[in-house]
């Protein structure tokens, strides 16, 4: 399990809650460097892993138009199946590691692992959301230093990190080769 029900409940709220359109997936952010890394990798199949309402995922099959590019999301019914998740060249997760909640982190980084065949692009937010969960807490559950990150990177996937930046607003992007 990579998740309790009780917080499932806490995301599949957020992700309804029809104010925050833009919010968890539904807008495009700026992806800093990952696009030079997609370059140099020439990945033909790529995972959104999180992508939540789905901009970025739309923004990358458009952009990278000859790569099998793919979304889950466990809490957006429309990318919450698990079945169709194969293994990808690719796995690229934009802002959901600090969802997660800390008894879960192990697994989720080894089911991450385990779909990437070559590479892997993490950005991880290090500071606190402006959103909050229903339950009052910050939507940001995780949140710890580049060194907790890079050391439970290295614990739970196989690979070189061959990048790792803080950028700004507390963003940690994180570049990994298998």
């Amino acid at each position: 399990m990579m998740y309790s029900p009780t917080y499932m409940e806490q995301l599949q709220s957020l992700h309804n809650d029809p104010k925050k359109k833009l919010s968890f997936g539904g807008k495009i952010k700026d992806l800093g460097e990952f696009y030079t890394f997609m370059d140099k990798w020439k990945a033909k199949s790529l995972l959104d892993y999180g992508c939540g309402k789905g901009a970025i995922l739309t923004h990358l099959q458009s952009k990278y138009s000859d790569a099998t590019i793919i979304g889950y999301d466990p809490a957006v019914p429309a990318y919450a199946s698990d079945h169709n998740l194969q293994l990808v060249e690719c796995v690229f997760s934009n802002d959901v590691l600090e969802h997660i909640e800390p008894e879960y982190i192990n697994e989720v980084l080894t089911h991450i692992n385990s779909l990437a065949e070559k590479y892997i692009w993490l950005r991880i937010d290090t500071w606190p959301a402006r959103k909050f969960l229903p339950d009052g807490r910050n939507a940001h559950i995780l949140l710890q230093s580049t060194e907790w990150w890079t050391n439970i990177i290295n614990t739970c996937i196989d690979g070189n990190i061959v990048y790792s930046k803080l950028i700004k607003k507390g963003k940690f992007d994180v570049a990994i080769e298998k």
